[in-house]
């Protein structure tokens, strides 16, 4: 088998292709603002702390959480946002939603604009921008209170700067780009530091160019990159004495528990909604493993093919440099989040930057397959693993289109329905919600099923609809007017333990009224609410 080299030129970026990567880019947005439309985006533990640090800026108290903390364990990116939609009149939720819609048809657009460039035929382009624009991971976690989907947008677009360098069709400006994409993506998420050893590491192996300007490419991306995430680890270490903050004690959990999960993960990436039982996910998590063992082994050995005698291309760098940040993306986390002595474990939302460049790889090795040249026997086995191939893709765009559907219908109707998030139908159904708002014991209700994660809800509004925090938990007793009401859930197994009920009712004014099945009636009679 020999191989021919190709020009590299790929498809471009006509008429048709701007105007496909517009619609399936505004069907992305849309979609997420559509999902969350009702409740807003799903709340959780992270997402309530850059919500309260939001807030904190905008009233002058810096980036500290609700609790009076200084802002570490995330970067600040998203709180940044959040408080500038407040500006032009947008509340947290709605600003996120947004940021997010925005986010994730610009990742779509941009992911589409760099296929374009590195493929060569149409049907791999149009198929991949569809399939990130339907992928169940980037669409669930538009939809959430967290900032993946900015590192995501800004990650992927590092990465596409760094090819387009690699491949000589950019110069010293890519390199600039891609150090400041690189730093955007760590100011959203600390994970996307891989990037600069990375990033610098591949500049310094391309040898297309001589010893010293590698080294000032490398160099310049690395100063670019880190820039950002300094003026935040000095920031954290001025106002915490950490770096990036300190992480409550757990049980850790070990390489075999994230094993477990990050197969269960990979197994809904490649068919969205196979199932929630672990016999259910087998099938899938083992044809994950065997096409990533496939790929492994294409990247590695470029000449072995089962095509003999047929003419292939290529392998291209593109290939090598997308799979190779997913695979030491990977590794990297199997060795510390296991070790972290947290309750973390490698799931989903971990896994979540090496989707794209796990995509970017497995579509350009479609690519370079339909780009095979063979005669007879061989090219009828082609025809029908190119059929294969497309029937393939076809059933896993329909199992995310359906996963996300139904997700969808879910998620308006009772927002992401798992007790742990704070816009979940879990609280209308709840025998303390019940008791404490239905049969009107405030009018004003403070939520925590996490203590402290506390927020306000007015009886009055939308199920999920969330007025605003208080700026520190002890004060509650004195923003409250009286008559107010706390409705305090500590009855159910997970919760960071902080603080719990009795610091509140040391608040001043606050006192338990009533006990229920899943939580308390703290009420506050207390002095006037601080103007």
């Amino acid at each position: 088998m020999c191989e021919r080299r190709s020009s590299g030129a790929g498809l471009g970026t006509g008429a048709s292709l701007w105007l496909f990567l517009a619609f399936v880019a505004v069907a992305a947005g849309l979609h997420v603002l559509f999902r969350t439309a009702p409740r807003g985006p799903a709340v959780t533990a992270d997402g309530i702390a850059m919500w309260s640090a939001a807030l904190n800026l905008l009233a002058g108290h810096g980036l500290v959480d609700f609790a009076g903390q200084p802002l570490t364990l995330w970067p600040p990116l998203l709180p940044l946002l959040m408080a500038a939609g407040a500006r032009v009149g947008l509340d947290p939720p709605d600003a996120v939603r947004w940021i997010h819609a925005a986010a994730f048809a610009a990742t779509v657009v941009v992911f589409g604009i760099w296929l374009a460039s590195a493929a060569r035929r149409r049907a791999v382009v149009w198929g991949g921008a569809v399939v990130a624009a339907v992928s169940y991971p980037l669409g669930y976690y538009a939809a959430h209170m967290l900032s993946e989907t900015l590192m995501t947008l800004f990650l992927f677009s590092a990465l596409a700067q760094l090819d387009a360098v690699l491949r000589g069709r950019r110069g010293p400006g890519a390199v600039a780009l891609a150090g400041g994409f690189a730093g955007l993506a760590m100011a959203a998420r600390y994970p996307a530091a891989l990037l600069v050893p990375f990033g610098s590491a591949a500049l310094l192996l391309d040898r297309r160019v001589a010893a010293a300007a590698r080294l000032r490419r490398a160099a310049a991306f690395g100063a670019i990159a880190m820039a950002p995430l300094a003026v935040i680890v000095g920031r954290n270490w001025v106002v915490s004495g950490t770096a990036l903050g300190n992480r409550s004690p757990y049980v850790p959990r070990g390489a075999l528990d994230s094993l477990v999960h990050a197969g269960k993960a990979l197994a809904t990436w490649a068919a969205p909604g196979a199932g929630a039982e672990w016999m259910v996910h087998l099938p899938w998590i083992v044809a994950a493993a065997l096409c990533s063992l496939a790929v492994c082994v294409m990247v590695a050995c470029p000449r072995a093919s089962p095509f003999r005698r047929a003419r292939a291309p290529a392998v291209e760098p593109s290939i090598r440099l997308f799979a190779a940040f997913a695979a030491v993306y990977v590794g990297v986390l199997f060795v510390i989040v296991p070790s972290w002595g947290t309750h973390q474990y490698v799931d989903s939302r971990f896994l979540l930057p090496a989707f794209l460049p796990a995509l970017a790889s497995a579509a350009l090795l479609a690519d370079r397959f339909l780009r095979i040249e063979a005669k007879g026997r061989e090219a009828s086995a082609k025809r029908w693993l190119a059929a294969a191939l497309a029937a393939g893709c076809v059933a896993h765009v329909a199992f995310a289109i359906r996963q996300n559907a139904a997700v969808t219908s879910e998620w308006r109707d009772r927002g992401d329905a798992t007790w742990g998030a704070y816009n979940s139908g879990y609280w209308d159904r709840s025998a303390t919600l019940r008791n404490a708002v239905q049969a009107g014991a405030a009018a004003v209700v403070v939520y925590s099923n996490e203590a402290p994660l506390l927020w306000y809800h007015d009886r009055t509004a939308p199920p999920g609809k969330y007025r605003e925090l208080p700026a520190r938990a002890e004060e509650l007793g004195v923003r409250l007017a009286p008559g107010s009401s706390i409705v305090w859930f500590d009855r159910k197994p997970f919760r960071m333990r902080r603080y719990g009920v009795s610091d509140v009712l040391a608040a001043p004014g606050v006192r338990l009224a009533e006990e229920w099945e899943d939580g308390r009636l703290l009420r506050v009679a207390g002095p006037a609410p601080v103007p």
